[in-house]
This record gives structure tokens, C-alpha cells and sequence, in this order.
């Protein structure tokens, strides 16, 4: 029998199997921000299996209380009994077409359909032998500067841990805000302003913790602190707000919550209620329509920023390969979780500790997912995996 070529193998490779994973890796300490805590991070894996023995994975994570729906529980019951059985005995070469049709199965569920797409991309990938980002059409940069993340606490310990933070390579530092006590706030980024100097940037999000009238006040009062953005200021519903404080134009605005889908994207620009777009690849669903959002932000100058402030090495892997395949993306990304955690689902876990991020070499994702991590992590009984049934 002559010897199958890595194209006709990838053409030719069924998924067999679609196995699904909730877990919850402890954090170093809590994480708080305007509308909830992270005490550790919680999230849903997913591992794709083909008839040729290629394995992907693929993970998203559990957000807090307001901003998304879904739970680890809800992304395991939608791929266990909707996504996973749609899968098996599809091409794995087959992506676009799946991710269609993964949305015609079950409008949404956006964070479980980036966790099946994402381990689709490894999948391919290692049938390809090429990596995500060559996949994508870059890389256009390999190193990625990050961006440091404190959360809401007292002033002073805030001015350490950026200090801290500063000292050990970061240059941008992200400061939660969007307590009820906008003076509170204020005193925060003042400390840490401090603490930091004039030469390091400072983003700032509010996680959609203020009222409009409310962030109104807070950004006048920023006026003189040289701060690079404030995130997602108001509710995402909020689109009116966000283009009034957008018109003000004493601080950029950056869309997070706001921005869920390229639809999402469109009309936020048309309606001038952003100067920036916050992409997190379990928002948004994936690749495919991370792309999507990605193009619609170029073709009206619309700065972008890609990254998480709790995942796994997995998931910041998954999105240090999406903001390094296009030039639009800002080179300072915000992939920091897993500096936030006692464990890690990847083995090695990736180096973020300096400031700094290279982008993993190797097929797929580059990273590989740890048995004994995902079998210690686990937090509840698989359901049993949708799979082939061979005669």
C-alpha cells in the first residue's frame, strides 16, 4: 500500500472522539474586580480525537458572575450532547464549515464553541505539521510585551504589586476600578501612578461596574494620569454611555463586555462608542470570528487588544498565536492568567514572568495539555465522550 502525504492524510482524517473536561486550578490569591472574584480558575477543556491518533485541545475559561452565561457545566452539557455528536465522523479539514454549523445547532454559547474550535485548530495543525498562527497567515511578530493585571484592593498594596510588577519587567500595568466609591478608585490609580512613574503605561477596567452618570465623574478625574485606556466603563448594554464618554475624549474607551460577535463589532463602531476593541478568544468564540472582528477594526482604525487576565498557559497560548498572526493587533497583550495561578494545565507552563511572552514553536497551539494536571484539576465526572461507534 503506498504511503498516504500529509495533505491527503489531513484531507481523509475523521474525529472519532470528543472528550470534555471541567476543572478548577487554585490561584495564588484573589483576583477581585468590579462585579466578582476569581479565586481560582475554572474551565472547560476539550480534547478532540481523529482516526489517525492526532489529539487537539482546546479551553475556555469560567467568567464571573455578569459576564457571560455560560458556566463550566452548561459548555459540558452543549458539547456533550449537541457539539460532540455533530463532530464525530466530520473531516477534521473541514473548520469554517464546522464552526457554521456548530452555530446553527445552538445559537451562542460562544465560550464552549471556542474550547471545540479552538482543539480543532491544534488538531489541524498537528496534521499539518504547521502552527496556528502560520495557519492564520503570520506570524508578524514572535515576542509579545503583556501587560501586568492588579486587582481591586487597598491603594497601597495596589502601588506594591505594580512597583513589584515593574521591577520584574512589565512595562504596562492594568489596574482594576468600578467600585461604588469613585474617590476610592481614584486613589488607587494615583498610588500606583506613583509607584510606577510616568514612563510605564497604565490601562485601567471597570468591568462594566459604573453607571454612566458615575464613569462620567471617574474619567474627568483621570484627566491628569496619562492613562492609555479605561475598559469597558458602563454595561455592555450601555451603548449610549459609551459613545458619550467615548466623545469626551479625556481617556480612550476600550469595548470588552460590549463586543461579543463581528456583529457586535460593526455596530459599536458605526455607532462611535469605542475608540478600542478587547478581543478574549473565549468571548468571541474563536478564531474564525476573532478574525472577522479583527478585520472590521482595521478597516476602521479601530485599535485592538487581545488577552485575559485568568486562563490557563493553554488558553493564553491559543491567543498569543491570534495576536501575533495580524500587524492591526497590538503588539502589548493582556494572556497574564497564568501568572495568577498555584498550578497549570500545560506542562511546561509558558514564562510570562518578565513582562514578556514568546510565541510557542511547534505544531498547533505549540503547547501540550498534561494528563496528570487535567486528571488532578478535574472537578466532576466526565460525561461519557460522544464517539464513533465502529461495526
Amino acid at each position: 500500500m503506498p504511503l498516504r502525504t500529509a495533505n491527503q492524510t489531513e484531507k481523509n482524517m475523521k474525529i472519532t472522539k470528543v472528550e470534555t473536561f471541567q476543572v478548577s486550578v487554585p490561584s495564588t490569591g484573589d483576583y477581585k474586580m468590579a462585579r466578582g472574584t476569581h479565586d481560582s480558575l475554572r474551565s472547560f477543556v476539550v480534547r478532540i480525537h481523529t482516526d489517525e491518533g492526532i489529539v487537539g485541545a482546546g479551553e475556555a475559561h469560567q467568567g464571573v458572575s455578569g459576564y457571560s452565561p455560560e458556566t463550566t457545566a452548561t459548555m459540558d452539557a452543549v458539547v456533550s450532547q449537541v457539539y460532540g455528536p455533530l463532530l464525530v465522523g466530520r473531516e477534521l479539514a473541514a473548520v469554517e464549515q464546522i464552526a457554521v454549523d456548530l452555530g446553527i445547532a445552538r445559537r451562542g454559547n460562544l465560550f464552549a464553541r471556542c474550547a471545540v474550535e479552538m482543539a480543532l485548530f491544534d488538531a489541524l495543525g498537528r496534521a499539518r505539521g504547521q502552527s496556528i498562527v502560520a495557519m492564520l497567515g503570520g506570524p508578524v511578530r514572535t515576542r509579545l510585551e503583556l501587560s501586568g493585571s492588579i486587582g481591586i484592593d487597598e491603594p497601597s498594596v495596589m502601588a506594591e504589586k505594580a512597583a513589584t510588577m515593574v521591577a520584574a519587567g512589565y512595562r504596562t500595568i492594568k489596574v482594576k476600578v468600578g467600585t461604588p466609591d469613585m474617590a476610592k478608585d481614584l486613589e488607587r490609580v494615583r498610588a500606583v501612578r506613583k509607584a510606577v512613574g510616568d514612563a510605564v503605561a497604565i490601562r485601567l477596567d471597570a468591568n462594566s461596574g459604573f453607571l454612566p452618570a458615575d464613569a462620567l465623574t471617574f474619567i474627568r478625574g483621570l484627566a491628569d494620569l496619562a492613562i492609555e485606556y479605561l475598559e469597558q466603563p458602563v454595561a455592555a448594554e450601555h451603548w449610549d454611555a459609551m459613545a458619550k464618554l467615548t466623545r469626551l475624549g479625556i481617556v480612550p474607551i476600550l469595548a470588552d463586555e460590549s463586543v461579543h460577535t463581528p456583529e457586535d463589532a460593526y455596530r459599536l463602531i458605526a455607532a462611535g462608542a469605542a475608540d478600542a476593541i478587547k478581543i478574549k478568544i473565549s468571548k468571541v468564540g474563536g478564531y474564525i470570528p476573532a478574525r472577522k472582528i479583527i478585520d472590521i477594526a482595521e478597516a476602521a482604525g479601530i485599535k485592538l487588544v487581545i488577552g485575559q487576565g485568568i486562563c490557563s498557559s493553554l488558553e493564553a497560548a491559543a491567543e498569543a498565536h491570534l495576536a501575533c498572526a495580524y500587524p492591526h493587533v497590538c503588539p502589548v497583550a493582556e494572556m497574564v492568567g497564568p501568572t495568577k495561578l498555584k498550578g497549570d494545565l500545560v506542562e511546561p507552563p509558558l514564562d510570562l514572568g518578565s513582562g514578556y511572552l514568546e510565541l510557542p514553536e511547534g505544531p498547533g497551539l505549540g503547547v501540550e495539555l498534561s494528563a496528570g494536571a487535567l486528571k488532578q484539576y478535574t472537578i466532576c465526572p466526565q460525561v461519557a465522550p460522544a464517539e464513533r461507534v465502529k461495526a
